[in-house]
């Protein structure tokens, strides 16, 4: 119950986003742990069902991305992508008067609704810059700004890699600078910022899915609830810089090693972006040239074919780590950011 209001539990972190008082998302956030906490028996049955099935990381392995090895590859990524991460953290929870260190995750939630952007993105525009791209007619009235647009440059169709691959590239428009001018015609003196907004926003999920890898990889094997949910709270809780509810330790991961899926989704979109660039030029979107490519890469239905029609050997997390750093407003900066009051005093950020 909501407010009085019967709601699915899914939906709650939308809602516990939307609320401006930082108390009224503590008090929400405990009672989301708790709801979560209620059905964790559900989840443990979950859980062990996997487990029953065999190895589970061996079984990951055995049907595509060795977890093991990804979580190995992808270590230099993590330590090139820690500072600009936490320098945009520091940034984005100063302009909500938190300190890094003492934000809960629904903190997070409330950052990446971005409500101060979504002037900038109604349906007139989105229409126009989303036809610009190619992508299908925006059509939702009740638009919930910058993520509604970014949903629809995603698309629908996520199932087969190849959609979730193009998916992913048109997806990375939303923090496209010439894109955000020429389409969607935002002022060209706000464009860094909210480029450097939405650029930490899809850090942040890749930086959670890395955490999930990490996570699961020490899930699986471990047969204590303890240890479980203290790997949970550490690992995620320190890769994303925000305490987590402890309670979702299992509620976290909807299906084996999916985190695997969605970093490889992530790292071939950036691939993908890169070559489109390379080839086209930076205003791909809108280049008809580009648009076989496009078509292979979407008709892909496996990893090798993907990595085929790109021209790559295998996975490269670099062409999405220079579109991150490329697009924030720098590694430092986060030093010499606005004032801040907290608990601990006032400081520069």
């Amino acid at each position: 119950m909501w407010r009085g209001e019967r709601t699915r539990l899914a939906s709650l972190p939308e809602r516990i986003a939307r609320l401006d008082d930082r108390l009224a998302r503590e008090q929400a956030f405990a009672t989301y742990g708790e709801a979560l906490d209620a059905l964790n028996s559900l989840y443990e049955a979950r859980l062990a069902a996997w487990r029953d099935a065999g190895d589970v990381r061996a079984l990951a392995a055995s049907e595509g991305t060795d977890p093991v090895v990804m979580a190995s590859d992808l270590e230099r990524l993590s330590f090139n992508i820690e500072t600009p991460y936490y320098a945009a953290l520091r940034r984005n929870l100063a302009l909500i008067g938190i300190e890094q260190g003492d934000a809960l995750e629904a903190d997070l939630w409330y950052i990446e609704r971005g409500g101060s952007w979504s002037s900038w993105f109604g349906s007139r525009e989105a229409r126009r810059a989303l036809a610009a791209a190619r992508r299908a007619a925006f059509e939702t009235a009740d638009v919930d700004g910058w993520r509604a647009v970014g949903a629809q440059l995603l698309g629908e169709e996520r199932d087969v890699i190849g959609t979730a691959v193009v998916g992913a590239a048109y997806a990375t428009l939303i923090a496209d600078p010439g894109w955000l001018a020429d389409e969607i015609g935002m002022g060209r003196e706000q464009v860094a910022a909210f480029v450097d907004f939405a650029t930490f926003v899809r850090l942040l999920h890749l930086r959670r899915a890395q955490a999930e890898l990490t996570y699961e990889l020490r899930l699986y094997p471990a047969t204590d609830v303890a240890l479980e949910r203290a790997y949970y709270t550490g690992i995620v809780g320190h890769l994303i810089g925000a305490a987590v509810a402890e309670a979702g330790y299992l509620a976290a991961i909807d299906r084996p090693f999916g985190s695997v899926l969605r970093l490889e989704t992530a790292l071939l979109g950036a691939m993908l972006v890169e070559v489109l660039e390379a080839r086209h030029g930076p205003r791909w979107w809108g280049e008809s040239g580009a648009i076989p490519l496009v078509e292979r890469v979407g008709a892909s239905t496996s990893l090798a074919d993907t990595l085929a029609e790109l021209g790559y050997d295998g996975l490269d997390w670099r062409p999405v780590l220079r579109q991150i750093r490329t697009r924030l407003i720098g590694e430092m900066s986060g030093y010499g950011g606005p004032n801040i009051t907290t608990r601990a005093g006032t400081r520069k950020v």
